[in-house]
């Protein structure tokens, strides 16, 4: 009897003891089921800040088996992805789709490439219905600009990415550009061309604090004009409280990050503390840093991965509603094959609970119909970024490119966090 007893009190006191806190990964299913059987690779997913069902993914399609001829691809859910429906962009040997849901529902593409009769490389798709529709012109954004991304606070939306300009001695100069508009992505102003140093750099992560600041990180990673890739590739961020008029001087973010395994990124919680994440050198493992300050200074780098060791391409960040933290990457093993993890932190990226695969097959993308993407070499491992957003409900949702059919083919999968 006494057994039984203290079997039941300490059941009692199990049902009363708060649960763990677990990740959940819903089912993954096939995104791309319209359009033409060509490799996707590199998705951006965003979602609608006020409304969980809608969501925006773009991709770049590959649509010669060389791979030198490309489209962009933009999908659109309203009903939390469950089904999607297509719309191929006009925009030739495109490259670096990036997406943006506006608070009022409408949605923006950003993406580089090639339209005739237009002398920029960097183009602005503004869709008034949320993606169901797109016009068939573009606004143009200049030339010279790379890896363009798009985020938006309200009405003020900004276009951040790494430009090309010659400084007063007319030499030539990476920059870090940013073109700002206040009525929702309609017009922007000229851009504003940030020189950090003479070095071969790249934007990336740019975020708004709950104040309006802009904040937008770069990396360098090699010498100018390209010849030889730096020893020690550094991240660094520049701040704005001007709109994107006037900048900071370059604040030193970390020195720990390689430089080919996808680019870094950042995220900001609703306490304005930024996130930047990144592979670490080698590929060996996904690293998270932290600043309390708004950039003046960062944490050391938190490695991710529990493995001893691991090759890690590809990370995206994202903050949900309650705070939590979610990182996916890819995880290549047997020589080209990989899978896709996702971890979260619930105490503001001190830590991070162990990593959950969220592929259910793994992907080994080295196949004939993927010749010309995975060829390319920045696409091996599905391209520079993949998607991961979390919705109004406080869901994360992830889109990565899979091979499992032996083709490239967007997949989502949903993800909870229990506390």
């Amino acid at each position: 009897m006494k057994r039984t007893a203290l079997l039941i009190a300490v059941f009692v006191l199990m049902l009363q003891m708060p649960e763990h806190p677990a990740i959940q990964i819903g089912e993954d299913r096939l995104l791309s089921v319209d359009g033409p059987a060509r490799p996707l690779v590199e998705s951006h997913l965003s979602g609608d800040p006020s409304n969980p069902n809608h969501m925006l993914v773009g991709v770049i399609q590959f649509d010669s088996p060389d791979g030198n001829a490309r489209t962009c691809v933009a999908w659109a859910s309203f009903d939390g992805g469950q089904r999607w429906s297509r719309s191929a962009l006009p925009v030739q040997a495109c490259f670096d789709p990036w997406g943006v849901v506006l608070q009022d529902g409408s949605a923006i593409m950003v993406m580089g490439g090639y339209v005739p009769g237009h002398d920029d490389n960097l183009f602005l798709f503004r869709s008034p219905d949320g993606g169901r529709t797109w016009p068939n012109s573009p606004l143009g954004l200049g030339a010279h600009h790379d890896h363009p991304m798009v985020i938006a606070q309200g009405n003020q939306v900004y276009v951040a990415s790494g430009g090309g300009v010659h400084n007063s001695l007319n030499q030539h100069r990476d920059s870090v550009s940013v073109a700002h508009s206040e009525d929702g992505g309609r017009t922007f102003g000229p851009p504003t061309d940030v020189i950090a140093s003479n070095l071969g750099y790249q934007a990336e992560g740019p975020v708004v604090l709950s104040d309006g600041t802009f904040v937008v990180g770069f990396h360098d990673y090699c010498c100018q004009h390209g010849d030889k890739w730096l020893l020690r590739p550094r991240s660094w961020l520049v701040r704005s409280s001007d709109e994107g008029r006037t900048f900071s001087e370059p604040l030193l973010v970390s020195e720990s990050c390689e430089s080919r395994g996808g680019w870094p990124s950042m995220a900001v919680d609703g306490k304005d503390r930024l996130f930047w994440l990144c592979i670490a050198d080698k590929f060996n493992g996904v690293l998270v840093q932290r600043s309390d300050n708004r950039g003046e200074s960062w944490s050391q780098p938190l490695r991710l991965n529990h493995g001893e060791t691991a090759r890690s391409f590809t990370p995206s960040i994202a903050v949900n509603k309650d705070d939590a933290i979610g990182v996916s990457w890819y995880e290549i093993h047997d020589k080209s094959c990989f899978d896709v993890y996702f971890t979260v932190s619930l105490d503001s990226g001190k830590t991070f609970l162990p990593e959950v695969r969220v592929s259910s097959t793994t992907s080994c993308p080295d196949t004939p119909q993927d010749k010309g993407a995975f060829d390319n070499g920045t696409f091996g491992a599905g391209g520079d970024y993949s998607g991961l957003v979390p919705t109004a409900d406080g869901l994360f949702h992830i889109v990565w490119s899979d091979a499992r059919t032996g083709i490239y083919q967007l997949r989502t999968a949903t993800v909870s966090v229990k506390r």
